[in-house]
């Protein structure tokens, strides 16, 4: 069929959860006939009269036009039978996420459609290939991958298998602009392009808890009020659940050899196990029984601390706190001594400079546009960095304590972020770098996509705490990637193509 999205008028979906009520009503909203196929009639039923009462609210807003209700009963045919998604362009499938019922539905559906037609899968996990295994024009077989709510998420992953034809590409990348969504091409890995990305946001938050860096409610708050995440990472997996998270994020560390970049850890294991799933279960990594209150720092302001301090390590930062009213002096009289290094711990700074680690404050400047600090010390330095904690506090700043850790915590989550966004770029998951950010803005609300947050903190900044974070902790998790090392190398923009 013609790849124009003007030459679409029909399209077939299998399915009437939740997902597919929302394919079908996006797709009616745009103009399209739609057949919605379920076997299961109450199902069918149901998902006919949520999207009606959908569409008479946007008709209502204005969203829509008043026609688009009036044409409602010509434009939808729900069908009971497979058979009846004879006539459709395009179908698209919504059922369980289960490879075996996929696969048996690919096979009866090309034995019932044109041979024209594309046959999609809105899996948003399994393989795009094993799906179309058992079929015998698997070259017309892709993924579409739309995310939920459907009618308000504007991102759609056009994914293909080995076998994929450019012709089915460009007819499920036509119905996506026909849609109104933006689609990128994906290639057929585990986790595809977003599910794959978003690891590195939860799984190095999970790490930095495991190491016992700082509370899940403190590294929340740093990455939404340092970093200007919507959601921290604990919120956003308590939002869509451990029982979705921790197995897609299993599957995903699977799927590729077990790189240990991938890999998650014991707590998130435990919760899932537990049934501790989050908001929907009313306990996850956060109690829901009421909303989180607890202020992530509860040290109190005490007007007997006022500390002079000096700086062992020049950082454009510290002349914003002096410019706040914090008092310096020389090194021999400072009760305090400042640093700010870029991936090590406080303790290899205190080691490489010879200082009095008694002494030593690490201060990240990450969030500082946003009046955003947090502080760390050495092992025996938890009463000055809490001191200068309450002092800066009455400056005026928003104050985090953590436990010494390599690279802080909100440029520890970004490296790894960044990274794992270079590391998609080179093995060419998404068809163009730029889709990478994107995918990730529009689906996970991201501030900054990947490769953005690499350009913003700089390639070499970012390689330089990856380098210090594999060498302190001996991991492999925080291998660089061969994107990210070649440019910052080179000092060439991030998105350069080989």
């Amino acid at each position: 069929m013609s790849a124009d999205p003007a030459a679409l008028h029909t399209i077939g979906v299998v399915g009437s959860g939740a997902m597919g009520a929302g394919i079908a009503q996006t797709a009616l909203t745009a103009g399209l006939n739609v057949i919605l196929h379920d076997v299961n009639a109450a199902t069918l039923t149901g998902a006919r009269e949520q999207i009606s009462t959908r569409i008479e609210r946007l008709a209502q807003k204005g969203q829509v036009s008043a026609d688009a209700v009036k044409r409602l009963d010509s434009q939808l045919v729900l069908a009971d039978k497979l058979s009846a998604l004879a006539p459709a362009q395009v179908v698209v499938e919504a059922i369980v996420e289960r490879l075996e019922p996929k696969q048996a539905l690919f096979a009866a559906l090309e034995k019932i459609v044109d041979a024209s037609a594309v046959l999609a899968t809105n899996t948003s996990s399994l393989s795009v290939a094993a799906i179309a295994r058992n079929c015998e024009r698997r070259d017309r077989i892709c993924g579409m991958h739309f995310f939920n709510p459907v009618p308000l998420m504007k991102l759609v992953e056009v994914i293909g298998a080995p076998d994929t034809s450019e012709q089915t590409f460009e007819t499920a990348l036509a119905l996506s602009a026909r849609l109104d969504k933006t689609a990128v091409r994906v290639r057929d890995v585990p986790g595809f392009l977003v599910n794959l990305l978003g690891r590195a946001y939860t799984t190095e938050a999970l790490h930095i808890q495991h190491e016992g860096v700082a509370s899940v409610a403190v590294i929340d708050q740093i990455m939404r009020e340092a970093a200007g995440f919507r959601m921290g990472p604990f919120e956003l997996m308590d939002l869509t659940g451990v029982d979705v998270n921790f197995p897609a994020t299993s599957f995903i560390y699977q799927g590729f050899q077990q790189d240990p970049r991938l890999k998650t850890t014991i707590l998130h294991e435990a919760l899932f196990n537990a049934g501790r799933f989050g908001r929907k279960s009313g306990q996850g990594f956060h109690s829901y029984a009421a909303e989180i209150a607890a202020q992530a720092n509860a040290d109190s302001i005490q007007a007997s601390d006022d500390l002079t301090a000096f700086v062992a390590e020049p950082h454009p930062g510290f002349a914003n706190l002096e410019s706040s009213g914090l008092r310096f002096a020389v090194r021999e009289t400072a009760q305090v001594i400042l640093i700010s290094p870029n991936g090590e711990d406080a303790t290899s700074v205190c080691v490489r400079l010879g200082l009095d680690a008694g002494r030593v404050v690490a201060i990240d400047f990450l969030g500082l546009d946003r009046k955003f600090l947090t502080l760390m010390a050495p092992v025996g330095g938890d009463g000055v960095v809490h001191a200068l904690a309450r002092q800066l506090r009455r400056l005026g700043y928003h104050v985090a304590v953590i436990k010494d850790s390599p690279g802080f915590v909100a440029p520890r989550i970004i490296s790894m972020i960044a990274n794992l966004g270079c590391e998609v770029a080179q093995i060419g998951v998404a068809e163009v770098p730029e889709d990478i950010d994107v995918a990730m803005k529009l689906a996970q609300n991201y501030p900054r996509g990947p490769l953005e947050w690499a350009e913003w903190m700089g390639p070499r900044r970012v390689l330089e705490i990856l380098q210090q974070l594999q060498e302190i902790t001996g991991s492999d998790r925080y291998r660089p990637s061969l994107w990210l090392r070649r440019r910052a190398m080179l000092n060439v923009p991030i998105r350069t193509r080989a």
